[in-house]
């Protein structure tokens, strides 16, 4: 991991040294937007857990369910990653981490102007993944011992908005699949945490990125009665936008051996692993009880 990461920057450090006197740092407060979370999934929601990550900066802290957003003094289009986890109770008040965290990736997603002091910027479920991949080259540089300037070239010289853009439309091609399929076809639903993350940083390295870094592969579309989940239970996957799925096509993505769990009733996990999409074992478990703390944030 240390060995590709470090490639990443040697890359990108020559290439762009040039650009390092033409970085903006004029600063501005942008509000990321939590997802709504009056949705089934986050009935139960206790806080959410931030984490604030850019190239000379990072912060992780929790937020009340009440909480509508968070406000992040940024430096002026230099990119900056925001996720928000979002911690459940289950029935027995017991706290966890279960759901995927939302996430955006600044200025891409932002809405507004500078010179209204009204910018913001929407936290999706869609973009958490993206989000989180950003935080892995970040966190990177405390084991590789690169600089701040070299690691923030890369990361404005890096195209964020295309990788963003290709994720939603495999979703949305994925649920329009589902909605016009037919007896000869089984669709998959696309899940962006299903991609092989060593892979695609390992391509990072090399400077390049082509869509297909961001397929899902060996993916089993498998019915619930198969998963040995009842008809009539409540089965939430960790990535909130396949759960419209299982709710209207009782069907769960899973990638060929490769343990996933699923969240039952809100009562437990199920542990799921595939070797094909009639062939599936299952693990039954509770929970894990959430046992970190942060502070929360002023």
């Amino acid at each position: 991991m240390k060995n590709f990461i470090y490639a990443v920057f040697l890359g990108f450090a020559a290439l762009f040294a040039g650009c390092q006197n033409s970085l903006i740092s004029e600063e501005e407060k942008v509000e990321f937007i939590l997802p709504e979370s009056n949705k089934s999934e986050l009935s139960m929601l206790s806080r959410w857990k931030i984490c604030v990550c850019s190239a000379d900066y990072e912060k992780e802290y929790y937020l009340g369910a009440d909480e509508k957003s968070v406000l992040v003094e940024v430096n002026r289009n230099e990119p900056i990653c925001v996720t928000a986890a979002p911690l459940t109770y289950l029935k027995d008040g017991s706290e966890v981490s279960f759901f995927k965290p939302a996430g955006a990736v600044y200025p891409y997603g932002s809405e507004g102007d500078f010179y209204s002091g009204k910018l913001k910027c929407p936290l999706t479920w869609e973009s958490g993944f993206t989000a989180y991949v950003m935080q892995k080259i970040i966190k990177s540089k405390k084991e590789t011992g690169i600089g701040t300037e070299e690691l923030k070239s890369f990361l404005i010289q890096f195209n964020w908005k295309k990788m963003q853009d290709k994720i939603n439309q495999n979703i949305a091609d994925s649920i329009l699949d589902f909605k016009n399929h037919d007896a000869e076809v089984n669709p998959k639903f696309y899940n962006p945490w299903q991609i092989d993350l060593f892979t695609l940083l390992d391509n990072l390295s090399f400077a390049i990125f082509e869509a297909k870094y961001l397929n899902t592969t060996y993916i089993f579309s498998v019915e619930k009665e198969i998963a040995q989940i009842p008809s009539e239970a409540e089965c939430l996957s960790s990535f909130i936008p396949e759960n419209q799925i299982i709710k209207n096509y009782k069907v769960l993505a899973l990638k060929k051996k490769i343990p996933q769990s699923f969240l039952i009733d809100n009562t437990y996990a199920v542990m799921l692993s595939a070797s094909s999409a009639k062939k599936v074992s299952a693990e039954f478990t509770y929970m894990p009880i959430l046992i970190d703390d942060y502070e929360y944030s002023d």
